[in-house]
Parts: C-alpha cells; sequence; structure tokens
C-alpha cells in the first residue's frame, strides 16, 4: 500500500484542479504522503489528517516541518466508520472504498456527506474496471480484484458501479480521470446530491 500511495502522490497533485479548494480533508490518510504531496503542489491549499490513532502513529510529527507545511496540516483522529471530520470543503478517500463492500462503502460516503458543505467535492483515488472485460486486459487491476474478494470481501468496480455507490452515499459522479502507467487507479470527482 505504502508503494501504491507513494506513486500516487507522485501523480495525483498534476491531474486534479486542487487550487480551487482551501482545505483538503484526507480521510484514513495513514502516514500524510499523499495530502503532504498535494500540500507542495498547492501552497494555499491547508490539509486535514484523518486517521484512527493507530493510523495517525505513522504520520511523524516532525514531518510537516520537514516538508515545509508547518500550519497548513492539522492532525484529526477518529473513524471513517463513525464520522468524518469538518472544516474540508474537498475530501478524499485513497484505497478506502475497494476494501469494502457496497452497504459499508455507502455509510462511509454518508459520514463525509453529513460534513461537507454543498459547494465542496469528493475524490475518490480508486482503481476503475473497465464496463466489459477488454481482448488485453491490464493484469494489475483484475488481480486486485480478485485480492479485495478473497481477502477482506471488497471489490472494484466499474464506472457504473462507483455512480451508484456515490448516489446510495449522497453524492453525484461528476467524471472520472485515468493516471498515468504504471497507475491502476484513477481520479473519481463526486459532488453532494
Amino acid at each position: 500500500m505504502s508503494q501504491g500511495t507513494r506513486l500516487a502522490a507522485a501523480t495525483v497533485p498534476h491531474h486534479y484542479d486542487f487550487g480551487r479548494f482551501s482545505t483538503l480533508a484526507d480521510i484514513g490518510g495513514g502516514d500524510g504522503t499523499l495530502l503532504a504531496s498535494v500540500l507542495r503542489e498547492h501552497p494555499k491549499l491547508q490539509g486535514i489528517l484523518f486517521d484512527t490513532a493507530e493510523g495517525l502513529a505513522q504520520a511523524p510529527r516532525r514531518r510537516p516541518a520537514e516538508e515545509g507545511l508547518t500550519g497548513r496540516v492539522a492532525l484529526e483522529t477518529g473513524g471513517f466508520f463513525a464520522s468524518a471530520p469538518a472544516g474540508g470543503d474537498l475530501y478524499l478517500l485513497k484505497s478506502i472504498i475497494h476494501d469494502r463492500d457496497d452497504e459499508t462503502c455507502a455509510a462511509i460516503l454518508r459520514r463525509i456527506r453529513d460534513v461537507i458543505p454543498a459547494h465542496g467535492s469528493l475524490l475518490i483515488v480508486e482503481p476503475v474496471l473497465p464496463a466489459t472485460v477488454p481482448a488485453d486486459p491490464p493484469g494489475g487491476v483484475y488481480l486486485s480484484d480478485l485480492n479485495m474478494l478473497v481477502n477482506v470481501g471488497g471489490r472494484e468496480r466499474t464506472v457504473d458501479d462507483f455512480t451508484s455507490l456515490c448516489t446510495a452515499g449522497g453524492f453525484v459522479l461528476r467524471g472520472v480521470t485515468p493516471l498515468p502507467v504504471p497507475n491502476i487507479v484513477q481520479i473519481i470527482e463526486a459532488s453532494p446530491a
């Protein structure tokens, strides 16, 4: 997961217009690698790193200073099954949705919907399966799909699946942005319904 996050951190900040927002809340953001990368590229943006106490223990307290982010990152302890932090106008979920079944994912999205402002956006960074399996399928995304199903009861999803999931969570899917290879993830953008 760390390797996938580092790869996303190298590309996500350059493939989405983060500059139109004031505060990015990274939900389940672990050690803050992706959040720090986005904040470095967008100096006017503030950040909230939200994770369990165990997850935030991975985020070195000295990292914001080392990365020039002092005063720009708030660490908030909590669990996305129960709540999401208020104060963001952009919320980010990376590699959270594919680990879980649809009902659980919709509940996570509803926690974010409870706090996101009407003008806010939600980004879901996950693999997206094609609607039909191509003749020469990319192996990584299908292997990940099988891995999620067997090991944690989750799954990878198509755009239609994400559309339904967003609707169940109180959002409207607005678009999907592929990231360059070797990424297998894409940026799914949704707005409050």
